[in-house]
């Protein structure tokens, strides 16, 4: 399997190849958590299955606090595959690595000593409150290896191979699912099992990711010499990184609050959600995958030199992402009801998650255009005016909507209108920042140092 030269070619082939198996990830990635409810809605109860959904947001929050920088690492390595820097893409990719493990570690002292005063903060229901600590714990222990292998396949991404982390995260994938029914049926386990069998999953791809690296004779070649943290490569990697994490962070701070005033609804309201995320959260990352491709893309086309690329890619994964994103959400919702009732018998609970579905699946297509620009503009060393606009509107608007709308007319539907309108508010914003950015490319030569 060779890695794809992102640099040539029809634009609109590259991103669809480079694209379509990092859409296949990202739901692979998704349906292990998707998995979890739906064993849990079949063999255990809703109470189970609320107590995952309570942490889904959490977990995504302390995720993002250092994903930001397999970013960083992303574009430093495409930058350089694309100026044809070898030894520079080398020792970005030992970088990688360290810092991978690191920050897994990291998190998974934090949560393990705060899972429980961290539920609280979010108003998690009494009812399922001990369940979903032991759901995080369990989860937890494995960061580790999550994040390890987050920085493993940006790494093996970066130069052009979207399709063996792919092939892992299936392998992955079928495996979370069996045992997920395994530890319930045969252990008798709940929440736990089901964490657990993610930990196992996600080991399992990343042995299989290290092996494809190691094995890589080319750009990100794995070094002993380079395994450690070198100032230059931590440098870049942090310059577009940090950024990107406190972007990021911005985001989850208002999902938070979302799903705190979720939680606050009802037990019924905590599991509408939990379910119908699952679904919702495919038509997002499918249009995330794309804005991933587009960033690659453009990181090694700006590393080439090569402006007319940049701007060619970037138009045309606007358009692809839109057109992907609109068939998606309208499929969805169309077919609501019976997946929905795969994972719960309540018509209460269907009728509340369709509803969240309507706002959301139908109007994912803004926010894939808004990822577009924004994983774009962070390739092309606009990073810090990212953060700004995700500040603005993927916290300040969210939350001010969530305290000052939502108390008027309190359902799940009122408060994910808060997505489309912040996403729609970022697009304008960005168009801006990508029209002054071309202007510099135009009007000025421009000096990488990276």
């Amino acid at each position: 399997m060779k890695s794809i030269d992102l640099t040539r070619g029809s634009v609109l082939k590259t991103l669809v190849i480079y694209s379509l198996p990092l859409m296949i990830t990202n739901v692979i990635q998704l349906l292990f958590h998707a998995a979890d409810v739906a064993v849990l809605g079949i063999m255990a109860d809703d109470l189970a299955v609320a107590a995952v959904g309570a942490c889904g947001s959490l977990i995504s929050f302390f995720i993002s606090l250092f994903t930001g920088l397999s970013t960083g690492v992303n574009i430093l390595i495409a930058r350089r595959v694309g100026s044809k820097d070898v030894e520079g893409a080398r020792r970005a990719t030992g970088t990688g690595i360290c810092i991978g493990l690191i920050s897994g570690i990291i998190l998974m002292v934090i949560a393990m000593v705060g899972a429980r005063d961290f539920l609280i903060l979010m108003n998690c229901q009494e009812s399922v409150l001990d369940d979903a600590v032991i759901y995080m714990r369990v989860y937890f222990l494995g960061m580790p290896i999550i994040m390890l292998y987050n920085f493993v396949a940006a790494i093996l991404r970066s130069v052009g191979d979207s399709l063996r982390p792919m092939i892992y995260m299936f392998v992955a994938g079928i495996l979370n699912v069996g045992l997920n029914v395994v530890f319930i049926a045969a252990f008798d386990m709940t929440v736990e099992g089901v964490a657990l069998a993610t930990v196992i999953s996600n080991l399992a791809s990343l042995a299989l990711a290290l092996i494809a690296l190691c094995r890589n004779k080319d750009y990100c070649k794995v070094e002993i010499k380079n395994l450690c943290i070198r100032k230059r490569e931590l440098f870049s990697i942090v310059r577009v990184g940090v950024p990107a994490c406190m972007g990021g962070l911005s985001f989850y701070f208002a999902n938070i609050i979302v799903s705190s005033a979720v939680n606050s609804l009802s037990t019924d309201a905590m599991t509408a959600s939990a379910i119908s995320g699952q679904f919702d959260g495919i038509i997002y990352n499918i249009g995330l995958a794309v804005a991933v491709g587009c960033m690659a893309m453009v990181g090694q086309a700006y590393g080439a030199n090569n402006i007319a690329r940049v701007r060619k890619t970037i138009s045309t994964s606007i358009v692809f992402v839109t057109l992907v994103s609109l068939f998606s959400g309208v499929v969805f919702v169309l077919l609501a009801r019976p997946m929905l009732g795969i994972m719960t018998d309540s018509e209460r609970v269907i009728d509340l998650a369709r509803s969240k579905m309507m706002v959301l699946c139908l109007t994912y297509f803004i926010t894939s255009i808004m990822e577009v620009f924004s994983f774009s503009l962070r390739a092309l060393h606009r990073a810090n005016e990212t953060t700004v606009v995700c500040f603005i509107c993927g916290f300040l608007i969210r939350v001010l909507w969530v305290y000052v709308c939502v108390p008027y007319n309190p359902n799940l539907a009122m408060i994910y209108l808060s997505y489309p309108i912040s996403t729609l508010i970022a697009i304008i914003i960005y168009a801006f920042v990508y029209r002054n950015t071309l202007k510099r490319f135009k009007n000025a030569a421009y000096g990488k140092k990276y």
